[in-house]
């Protein structure tokens, strides 16, 4: 459970009507930082399902080694993927001349859009089998998030932070751009024992939340604080934040009894 208390007080439960024809696009992105420009331009032409981004190590990784094909031959060095929903013919009209803008732009070198059901389930798996596939490197994971609009310079500060100690790591991106979450996955060399690994990593992570707290970010996304996340808590909240929450905490659960250990590394 999460939170300082680990107790639900309320709930509200949104219902969507499934897509009726779901249609996924994968552009090829000529850097993150047209990344948001791309998501405000196709907004304009049609109402998004998803918009999420991957590196091309990751694209590489997902080929190799989980026997997905690329999405074209062209190759870049971040990727969107989008999905939104088929109302008419219409759609895909605007939808493409929006894509065309976005290349004549610069921001968009290359793109495919799914012809069947079958086209869009490939499309996804580039994405979604990031994560089971480089598993097969005992990676180091981290889930942090920032404004949208700070996203392109978030990552550009993290890369910059691993490289500068360790420039022949390899470090895979992706993550939801909607909400600013961003999914860090740095990959263990095969030379390397996995404790010196995880110490190593867990000096340098000093440097990413840094990078974090000048961005205004936080160092927990989609999966809280908890207990790994409890010792950085100061790079997210500040002295008064905090003070404020652990009042909160003593109001109800002055025994500490209340999902214990949890954001707070002492009681």
């Amino acid at each position: 459970s999460e939170g300082i208390l680990g107790f639900i007080v309320e709930a509200t439960l949104k219902l969507c009507a499934p897509p009726k024809d779901p249609i996924v696009m994968v552009l090829g992105l000529s850097d993150m930082s047209a990344i948001m420009a791309v998501l405000e331009r196709i907004q304009s032409a049609t109402p998004l399902l998803a918009y999420e981004f991957f590196s091309e190590l990751a694209v590489t990784k997902v080929v190799e080694h989980a026997g997905v094909a690329r999405p074209f031959a062209t190759v870049t060095p971040f990727y969107a993927l989008i999905e939104f929903e088929r109302n008419d013919e219409q759609t895909e009209v605007d939808v493409f001349e929006a894509v065309e803008s976005c290349m004549e732009r610069g921001w968009v070198k290359d793109a495919v859009m799914s012809q069947s059901v079958a086209q869009a389930r490939a499309l996804w798996r580039l994405r979604e089998d990031i994560s089971e596939t480089l598993t097969r490197w005992t990676p180091y994971k981290n889930d942090i998030s920032s404004t949208v609009s700070k996203v392109p310079i978030l990552l550009a500060s993290v890369d910059a932070v691993v490289h500068e100690r360790y420039p022949d790591w390899e470090v895979v991106w992706y993550g939801h751009i909607g909400d600013g979450n961003l999914h860090l996955n740095i990959l263990k060399p095969e030379n390397l024992d996995i404790a010196e690994f995880k110490a190593r990593c867990n000096t340098v992570s000093i440097d990413i939340f840094e990078a974090i707290q000048t961005l205004g970010g936080s160092v927990s996304a989609e999966h809280g604080v908890g207990t790994l996340k409890a010792p950085y808590l100061a790079y997210t909240k500040s002295e008064s934040e905090i003070a404020a929450m652990r009042a909160v905490k003593a109001i109800f659960d002055p025994d500490g009894v209340l999902n214990p250990g949890k954001v707070f590394t002492t009681p």
